[in-house]
C-alpha cells in the first residue's frame, strides 16, 4: 500500500505515526521551529530538538556540510512532474486542502486550486535540486520569480507548504551562504531572515549559527592597507565590508521586529521553560535570560545561540572603525536595544561572561578572542568606552536652514524660495501666532538675504529685508554683515559698495568683524588698492572717533582686517607691500596672531624657504603662539611635496610622522585636514598609492566617513588615468551606496557624469543624469554639454531630448516666473553657453525656445556680444 502511494522509502511508518508525525512538526513550526524535509520514526518519548537546550542543530552543524554542488545554474523545468511524483503529490495535497479547509474534490474552491498550483511549485523546487547541476541560486531566483508572489498574493498559505519551503530551500541556502557571503547571485543574510520570519520557520538556534558565521566573517576581514596592492583594491574591500555591516544589521532589524508581536501565523506563546529571576534572586540572570525575556515565543534554550549573536553584534558594531555614519541610522535601533540591555536594564544584572556561553564558544573559539580579548591590550572591555548611534532629531527651522545653505552651494534659486515660502507662510501678511514665532528666528531671515544676494537676486533679498521690519524685526549688524558677504561671494564689487555705503548712512554701529568683511571683499572683488584704503579709513576715523559723524563707524583697527589685507596680497605676490602693511600694523600696536603667522608661511613652504619657515617659527615662540591644524595645513604642503619620488615604505612614514606630530601638539586632525593631505598625495598620481592607503584607513579606524569633498578627489584620480579607469569610479559608487547618501553634492555627480561621458562610457553618464538630475534638480550647463555631445554623437535623441528639458527646467529655477531665458541681462547670458548652440545646431529646440534663443542671441549681437 505504502509502495503504491510513492511512500516506500518511508519504511515501516504506519499511517496513524505519520500523522502523528505530522502535528508533532506542526506544532514545532508554530513555535518558531521547522521541520526537516525527511522525517524520522516517531518514538513513544518526545523527539529531543534544540528546544530543549541541547546542540542538536538539524541543518546547522559547527562544520556545516558540503553545500549542493556549485555547478552552472539550468532552468526551471518545464515539463510536468515525474511519473513518480503524482502519487505523493496527491497526499501531499489532501493535507494541504484538509489544512485549507478545502474539499479534496476536482473543482475545488478557488483558495484551493491556489494553494494545489502553490504546493506543485514547490515541488518543482525540490525537483531542480534534484537534477545534475542543480544551483541554489537558480532555486531561489525561482521562488523570488514563482513561489513567492503566490504567497504574498494568496493569503493563508498552510503551514505545511511553508515547512517545505524552509526544508526544501531556506536550510539549504543558510548552510550555503556562509561559504559565501560575497556572492551576488545568492540572496543576503538579511533576506533569508525576512523569509523565514514571513512564513513562520524561522528557529532561532540554527538562524543564530548563520548569524554568528557572518559576525566572524566580517572580524576576519583585513582592514589594514598593506593588504592590499592599490588604493582602488582597498577602498573596494573596505565598501564591501560596510555591505556586510548592512547585512548584518538588516538581519537583526527583522529579528528584533518580532519583539511587539509573535509571528505570523503561529499560536500564543508559551512560557519560556526556565523563568526569569526578580527581586533578590535577579542578580544571578544571566544575558540569556534578559534577551530571551523579549521573545517569550520562542523557547528559552534555543536562545542560547542568539543571545550570543547579539552580543558579538553589538560588539562589531561598537568597534571604531565601524562607527562610521554611513550605518549610524540602521544600526542605532538595535545598538539603543542593546545597550539598554546591558546598562540599564534590571533583568540583566550583569554584563554577559565567556561561562554563560560555554557550551557554543567550544565551536566558536575566534568568537570568545574577539569579544572578550587578553586584558593586556590597551582597550580593556569595551563595554566602557562603547557608543550607541542616536539620531539627533532637528526642528522644522533647523531643516530648513540646512535646505537653504545647500541650495546656495548647488546655487538653487527655487529651492531657495521653496523654503522661503515654507518659512513665510502663504499669507502675505502672517497672522499674529506666526509672527510670534518668525520673530525667534532672526538668523534665517539672514540667511534668506544672504542667499539672495549669493544668486545675485537684490530685489528678493530686499524683499526679505522689508518683510523683517513690517512684522517689527529690526536689522541688526549681522543682517547686514549677511548681505555684505553675499556680495562678495558674487563677486559684486558694485553691490559691496552699494551695501556699504547705505550701511554708514543707517547710523548702525559697526564692529571689527563689518570692517574685516569691507576690507576682504575689496580684495576679493578685484579692487586690492580700495582694500588698503579701506583699512587707512578705518585708521583715520578711529583716530577721529571723538568727531560726532564718526562715533557710530569707529573701530579700532585689529590684527583680523590686517590679516585680511594680508591674505589679499600675498595672493597678488605683492611682497614689497605686505612688508609695508606690517610694518604698519607694528607701527600702531597691533599684533600678529596665530592667523597671521599661518598666512606668512605658506608662501615660504611653496618656495621651500626652510630660513623664512625658521623665522617664523622662531617668532611665534617668541611671543609664546602655539601651531594649530591650519598650521600644519600649511606644513603639509612642503611635507608632500614631491612625495612621490620616495620609495612607498618611506611615503608612508612621511605620513605617519605628521599624524604623530600633529596628536603630539595636541591638534585635532579634522576632515579638512584629511582632504588636504589626499588632495597633495593624489596630485602625485600613482606613485602614492601607498601613502593614500593610509590615510584612508587613518580616517576609517577613527569611525569616520569619507566627505563628498574627498570622494570627488578620489573620482577626479580615478579620470585623471591613461586609461581612465572608469570601473574603479562605478566601483566607488555602488559599493559604497553613494545613491543613497544624502551628503553626496551636486559637485561629485556632476564630476561623475563628466568623466564618464568624457571616457566614452556614455551609457554610464546617461545612467547617472537619469538617477540624479532628470527630477530636475540644478545641473551645470558645462556637465550638460559634456553629456550632450557624445550622445548626438551616437544617435540618442531621445536622451537628448531629456538632456535639453533639464537645461530648460534650470531656466525656469533660475528666472522665477518669467521662463526659461527671458529676453533679461540675465537671460542673454543663460542663452550664450556653448551648450545651446549645440542643442541649436542639432534641431532639438521647440518652437519657444528656439524664439527666446533668437531673441537673446540678437540682443547679445546687438550688445557686442561674440558667439
Amino acid at each position: 500500500m505504502l509502495r503504491d502511494l510513492g511512500l516506500a522509502g518511508v519504511g515501516s511508518v504506519c499511517v496513524r505515526c505519520q500523522f502523528r508525525l505530522l502535528v508533532a512538526s506542526h506544532a514545532r513550526a508554530r513555535r518558531g521551529i521547522s521541520t526537516s524535509s525527511s522525517a524520522a520514526v516517531p518514538q513513544d518519548t518526545a523527539v529531543a530538538t534544540e528546544d530543549d537546550g541541547r546542540l542538536q542543530e538539524g541543518w546547522m552543524h559547527p562544520g556545516p556540510p558540503e553545500p549542493p554542488s556549485s555547478i552552472p545554474p539550468i532552468r526551471p523545468p518545464t515539463d510536468p512532474l515525474s511519473p513518480r511524483r503524482p502519487s505523493s503529490l496527491s497526499i501531499f495535497q489532501s493535507i494541504v486542502e484538509s489544512q485549507a479547509g478545502a474539499p479534496a474534490t476536482p473543482g475545488a474552491p478557488a483558495a484551493g486550486a491556489a494553494a494545489i498550483e502553490l504546493v506543485k511549485d514547490v515541488a518543482r523546487i525540490q525537483t531542480m535540486l534534484e537534477h545534475e547541476g542543480a544551483t541554489l541560486a537558480a532555486a531561489f531566483a525561482y521562488f523570488e520569480d514563482t513561489v513567492y508572489p503566490q504567497i504574498k498574493d494568496n493569503g493563508a498559505v498552510p503551514q505545511i507548504i511553508k515547512n517545505q519551503i524552509a526544508a526544501v530551500l531556506l536550510e539549504p541556502l543558510a548552510l550555503t551562504k556562509p561559504k559565501d557571503f560575497d556572492s551576488n547571485e545568492l540572496p543576503s543574510v538579511a533576506r533569508i531572515t525576512d523569509i523565514m520570519i514571513e512564513l513562520d520557520v524561522l528557529r532561532p538556534f540554527a538562524w543564530a549559527a548563520l548569524v554568528i558565521e557572518l559576525v566572524q566573517h566580517i572580524y576576519r576581514q583585513k582592514t589594514v592597507p598593506e593588504a592590499y596592492s592599490s588604493v582602488k583594491d582597498f577602498e573596494t574591500a573596505m565598501a564591501r565590508r560596510d555591505v556586510l555591516l548592512y547585512d548584518l544589521v538588516g538581519a537583526w532589524r527583522a529579528f528584533c521586529a518580532q519583539r511587539s508581536s509573535t509571528p505570523h501565523g503561529s499560536s500564543a506563546p508559551k512560557p519560556p521553560t526556565k523563568s526569569v529571576q526578580t527581586g533578590k534572586n535577579a542578580q544571578n540572570n544571566t544575558f540569556q535570560d534578559a534577551f530571551a525575556a523579549m521573545f517569550p515565543q520562542y523557547l528559552l534554550p534555543s536562545m542560547l545561540k542568539p543571545s550570543l549573536a547579539a552580543f558579538a553584534t553589538y560588539k562589531l558594531l561598537t568597534e571604531p572603525f565601524n562607527r562610521t555614519r554611513s550605518i549610524q541610522s540602521e544600526a542605532a535601533p538595535f545598538l539603543g536595544m542593546m545597550k539598554a540591555l546591558i546598562f540599564q536594564n534590571t533583568t540583566a544584572r550583569r554584563a554577559p561572561k565567556p561561562e554563560d556561553f560555554e557550551t557554543v564558544l567550544d565551536v566558536y573559539p575566534d568568537l570568545s578572542r574577539f569579544l572578550w580579548p587578553p586584558k593586556s591590550t590597551k582597550d580593556q572591555g569595551y563595554l566602557n568606552s562603547a557608543s550607541v548611534f542616536r539620531e539627533t532629531s532637528r526642528n522644522a527651522v533647523a531643516t530648513m536652514y540646512h535646505h537653504v545653505n545647500e541650495a546656495i552651494k548647488n546655487k538653487n534659486l527655487g529651492t531657495i524660495q521653496r523654503t522661503w515660502a515654507q518659512f513665510w507662510g502663504e499669507a502675505a501678511t502672517p497672522d499674529a501666532a506666526r509672527i510670534t514665532k518668525l520673530a525667534k528666528h532672526p538668523d534665517m531671515f539672514d540667511l534668506f538675504i544672504y542667499a539672495y544676494t549669493v544668486l545675485r537676486r537684490p530685489k528678493l533679498a530686499v524683499e526679505v529685508w522689508n518683510n523683517m521690519e513690517r512684522i517689527g524685526i529690526k536689522p541688526t549688524i549681522k543682517t547686514w554683515s549677511s548681505m555684505l558677504h553675499g556680495c562678495v561671494k558674487a563677486s559684486n564689487l558694485a553691490g559691496l559698495r552699494t551695501v556699504w555705503d547705505k550701511l554708514v548712512r543707517s547710523g548702525i554701529q559697526l564692529d571689527t568683524a563689518i570692517w574685516t568683511a569691507r576690507i576682504h571683499g575689496l580684495f576679493a572683488c578685484g579692487d586690492p588698492d580700495a582694500g588698503l584704503r579701506a583699512l587707512e579709513e578705518m585708521a583715520h576715523i578711529w583716530t577721529n572717533r571723538r568727531d560726532p559723524q564718526y562715533a557710530h563707524v569707529a573701530v579700532q583697527p585689529s590684527i583680523e582686517p590686517v590679516n585680511a589685507a594680508l591674505v589679499g596680497l600675498l595672493r597678488l605676490n605683492r611682497r614689497n607691500d605686505v612688508n609695508k602693511l606690517l610694518t604698519w600694523a607694528s607701527r600702531r600696536g597691533i599684533n600678529p596672531d596665530l592667523y597671521t603667522f599661518n598666512t606668512l608661511l605658506r608662501p615660504l613652504v611653496r618656495a621651500g624657504d626652510m630660513k623664512g619657515i625658521d623665522e617664523v617659527f622662531a617668532t611665534m615662540r617668541s611671543i609664546n603662539i602655539e601651531a594649530d591644524v591650519a598650521t600644519f595645513v600649511v606644513l603639509l604642503e612642503g611635507a608632500l611635496n614631491q612625495i612621490g619620488c620616495l620609495p612607498p615604505a618611506q611615503q608612508v612614514a612621511v605620513v605617519e610622522r605628521i599624524f604623530a606630530a600633529m596628536k603630539e601638539a595636541g591638534v585635532e586632525i579634522n576632515m579638512h585636514t584629511y582632504a588636504k593631505i589626499l588632495h597633495l598625495l593624489l596630485r602625485e598620481g600613482s606613485r602614492a598609492e601607498e601613502p593614500v592607503k593610509a590615510v584612508l584607513a587613518h580616517i576609517w579606524r577613527r569611525g569616520l566617513e569619507l566627505t563628498s569633498h574627498i570622494y570627488t578627489m578620489l573620482v577626479d584620480h580615478y579620470f585623471s588615468r591613461d586609461p581612465p579607469d572608469c570601473a574603479a569610479v562605478t566601483a566607488l559608487i555602488e559599493n559604497r551606496r553613494l545613491h543613497e547618501n544624502r551628503a553626496i553634492d551636486r559637485v561629485f555627480w556632476e564630476r561623475v557624469i563628466s568623466g564618464y561621458a568624457q571616457a566614452g562610457e556614455t551609457g554610464r553618464a546617461l545612467d547617472i543624469f537619469n538617477r540624479v538630475f532628470v527630477a530636475g534638480s540644478t545641473i551645470t550647463f558645462s556637465t550638460l554639454y559634456d553629456l550632450l555631445r557624445p550622445l548626438l554623437a551616437e544617435g540618442n535623441v531621445a536622451a537628448a531630448a531629456r538632456v535639453v528639458e533639464a537645461a530648460r527646467k534650470i531656466g525656469r529655477l533660475e528666472d522665477g516666473e518669467t521662463g526659461a531665458g527671458a529676453a533679461t541681462a540675465d537671460g542673454g547670458r543663460y542663452w550664450r553657453h556653448r551648450f545651446w548652440h549645440l542643442v541649436y545646431r542639432h534641431g532639438l529646440m521647440g518652437q519657444h525656445l528656439e524664439a527666446k534663443f533668437l531673441q537673446a542671441n540678437q540682443e547679445s549681437m546687438n550688445q557686442g556680444w561674440t558667439w
